[in-house]
């Protein structure tokens, strides 16, 4: 629940809401938190609280049991229910579109992850992760994935984003790569001309780093516009993802200095701090070994890539 929105619903209502979400992922023979461990983490009172229990029992989301000085258990759970109450009647997110195998990989193995969750999940591929950034600041989606050098750029300039988990084992796109039209020449000098998307954060980094201190023409357009604009012969360089359409142009390219374990390569998990718990939802599903393995099948062909 969007906190900024809070003043325009009852407290009860809000409440109802968090403590479902508080639930999802609990399975039958775990210990309810108490009515005060509730209390203080809502700022509610005992009542609402209690009434919010009962409402979630009578709803058939849970069934508890009392054990004197041992507490409240839970034995039985409706997830489905749970995720209806806490206002999650879906799951969406948003990364770039699938034009690599990696990427295709990528967003096959969260899909299927995501299959285990009760509510249906969807995608929306977008390209840009300034632009995926601003749809998730405005809570249209759940979670975006960038890569984990955006990410912390975008956790530390938007308070209202963190960085849920790292994607360990899984590879976000092809590392980026310098392209020429001057065979040989790699330096980019005064007066050459140079395209870039504003939008796709790591490209306009690690090009405006290497333009650094000269005079030079940059051209503003969308990712694929770029490369348009370098094959036709508008512009000079080009800094982009080592995709395939680089050998089968046979373009000169070089590759741009990585570390091993690149925050470039490795992807990330970005959330909005105000979705009411959504990073601890999402834990219960979005398992990177899992991921990775999905992943890796996809891209040595042993695996169809299923997104949706």
């Amino acid at each position: 629940m969007h906190e900024h929105l809070s003043h325009k619903y009852k407290k009860s209502w809000l409440i109802n809401t968090y403590i479902a979400r508080d639930l999802i992922g609990f399975s039958a023979g775990d210990r309810l938190p108490t009515i005060h461990e509730f209390t203080q983490k809502h700022a509610s009172s005992r009542g609402i609280v209690q009434k919010a229990l009962e409402g979630l029992q009578g709803s058939g989301a849970i069934i508890l049991e009392k054990r004197g000085k041992m507490g409240t258990y839970i034995s039985a759970v409706n997830q489905a229910a749970l995720f209806r109450l806490g206002g999650l009647e879906y799951i969406t997110a948003t990364m770039p579109p699938a034009i690599t195998g990696d990427l295709a990989g990528l967003a096959t193995g969260i899909c299927d992850v995501m299959g285990e969750c009760p509510v249906p999940f969807n995608f929306a591929f977008i390209h840009g992760a300034d632009k995926r950034r601003a749809a998730l600041s405005r809570m249209i989606y759940d979670f975006a994935v960038t890569s984990q050098a955006t990410a912390t750029r975008i956790a530390a300039r938007y308070p209202d984003l963190d960085i849920m988990m790292l994607l360990d084992g899984c590879i976000y796109s092809p590392p980026f790569v310098l392209c020429s039209k001057r065979p040989g020449v790699w330096n980019i000098s005064c007066g050459d001309t140079i395209a870039v998307d504003p939008s796709s954060v790591d490209q306009y980094v690690l090009t405006k780093r290497l333009c650094k201190g000269k005079k030079v023409r940059i051209i503003e357009r969308p990712y694929v516009t770029c490369r348009a604009l370098f094959i036709s012969g508008e512009i000079d360089f080009l800094v982009y993802r080592n995709e395939t359409w680089i050998q089968e142009y046979k373009i000169p390219a070089i590759p741009l200095e990585y570390e091993r374990g690149s925050t470039y390569l490795l992807p990330a998990i970005l959330i909005n701090k105000h979705n009411y718990n959504i990073g601890n939802i999402l834990k219960v599903f979005l398992r990177p070994p899992l991921i990775a393995e999905s992943q890796t099948a996809v891209l040595e062909h042993r695996k169809e890539m299923q997104i949706y």
